[in-house]
């Protein structure tokens, strides 16, 4: 029996993928608040309750799959020690869970989540971390295959350095795809014009190096161009993100006269 706290991205791919397993049913789903609570649990059949004291400690496995900053609240007002514990955050150590639960570690999904999607056919790589070798860790490693077929053993510094990159990855770029579609709404285009563009980006990393790939004025030295971008971008914050990236193109080993 499987306790998951939380309501959001990740504890609705995570109930998304769980609904229907006999091996790892989840029978209780907490949140603060019980309207999200219910909605979560109605996906698996399970008890919404918003209230820490109210979980079972019966229950095997407690995963939570709450805000970094929500977690020590939650767990302060458990009031059982777990037998089993794990969050699932790419930065917080798993020795937070320590005088919560009997064992502990993590089980954290490498993938942008969003709730209201159906998210059963994503690839998720898990990277699993636990305290000890044994039983318990078995149980978590059977539980991430169940829900994945990409499951990495990581070290904490591993996992944290995996998190690390994936903010430059996958936030940085799609908070630059922000920028992107303001620019193009401004002069009446859609952000589906640059689509291709953007699949072709991500289909090259398959099989080249990111430096062997990057393309665009920066690369190739092309200082008017980059002048007149300059010029046309309307918000200051873009002008000094546009400088910026540009400065790293070209000194970082990036930089190639021959390449467009």
């Amino acid at each position: 029996m499987i306790c998951l706290l939380g309501s959001g991205n990740v504890a609705t791919w995570l109930l998304q993928k769980l609904r229907g397993c006999r091996e790892f049913p989840v029978t209780q789903v907490y949140s603060r608040q019980l309207d999200h609570a219910r909605a979560a649990a109605a996906m698996v059949g399970a008890e919404a309750v918003d209230d820490p004291a109210m979980l079972d400690p019966n229950c095997r496995l407690f995963i939570f799959a709450l805000r970094d900053d929500a977690l020590p609240q939650v767990l302060s007002q458990i009031p059982f020690k777990m037998p089993l514990a794990v969050h699932t955050a790419g930065s917080v150590p798993q020795e937070t869970l320590v005088p919560y639960a009997e064992h502990y570690g993590v089980l954290y999904p490498l993938q942008t989540f969003s709730k209201n999607t159906d998210m059963t056919s994503l690839k998720v790589p898990l990277c699993v971390e636990c305290d000890h070798v044994g039983p318990h860790r078995e149980m978590l490693l059977a539980l991430a295959n169940a829900l994945s077929d990409t499951v990495r053993l990581l070290s904490g510094d591993q996992r944290f350095y995996a998190h690390l990159a994936s903010v430059f990855a996958c936030n940085f770029s799609n908070a630059m795809c922000t920028v992107a579609d303001d620019i193009l709404q401004q002069h009446q285009m859609s952000l589906d014009l640059i689509w291709p563009l953007l699949e072709q980006t991500v289909a090259k990393l398959q099989t080249l190096p990111p430096r062997d790939a990057q393309t665009g004025p920066a690369r190739r030295g092309d200082e008017a161009v980059m002048h007149r971008h300059l010029q046309a971008l309307t918000e200051p914050q873009w002008q000094e993100i546009y400088r910026t990236i540009s400065d790293f193109i070209q000194s970082n080993s990036l930089y190639s006269a021959d390449n467009k």
